[in-house]
């Protein structure tokens, strides 16, 4: 990592720019002092409880992410698996269910997986965001780049969906959903 180089912390001419998705502000001079002031500020952005750290952090679904789509022959809607987060899709025939049962069904499966992926996601964040602050307070002591590029941490994400939602061998899907099972 250059020396130079700290997150949402840009060097200008003769001033120092910190950046954070549309908030920003800018300091006149380049001295370390300065820098000290600018990793200060931006570290104050970085712990206000909305912030997610972009690489760190997984957003949440809400109901309004929920999306069915009709393929003929049968319906799907797109979900993650709680082990190690892989696409996969659920599908219902409709040669099985007719249409009017299908789609509050399978509805209702990825509610319930919602509500235990974004039970999961919450933990997540909360540890990978700590870990992200005590970075960036390691930066503002030293004055050296210490934050790296943020990547899913998949161990961690497995560790905390065997203690959030339990074994694996509970659930009779990859989805973890028990009570909405079609």
């Amino acid at each position: 990592m250059s020396p130079d180089k700290f997150t949402n912390v840009y060097r200008l001419p003769g001033s120092i720019q910190v950046r954070i998705a549309k908030w920003q502000a800018t300091f006149r001079g380049t001295s370390d002092l300065v820098l000290h002031k600018a990793l200060t500020e931006r570290n104050k952005q970085y712990s206000n409880r909305d912030f997610l750290p972009k690489g760190w952090c997984l957003v949440p679904f809400a109901n309004d992410d929920i999306s069915i789509t009709h393929h003929g022959r049968y319906i799907q809607t797109t979900i993650l698996t709680m082990q190690d987060r892989k696409v996969a899709y659920k599908r219902i025939y409709l040669s099985r269910l007719p249409l009017e049962q299908a789609e509050p069904a399978l509805l209702a499966f990825k509610q319930e997986w919602m509500g235990k992926y974004n039970r999961v996601v919450k933990r997540y964040n909360q540890i990978k965001k700590k870990e992200f602050l005590n970075l960036a307070r390691e930066e503002l002591e030293t004055l050296y780049p210490s934050i790296p590029k943020g990547e899913f941490d998949k161990e961690l994400w497995n560790r905390l969906v065997l203690s959030e939602l339990g074994p694996a061998k509970k659930y009779s899907n990859p989805y973890f959903v028990k009570k909405a099972d079609i």
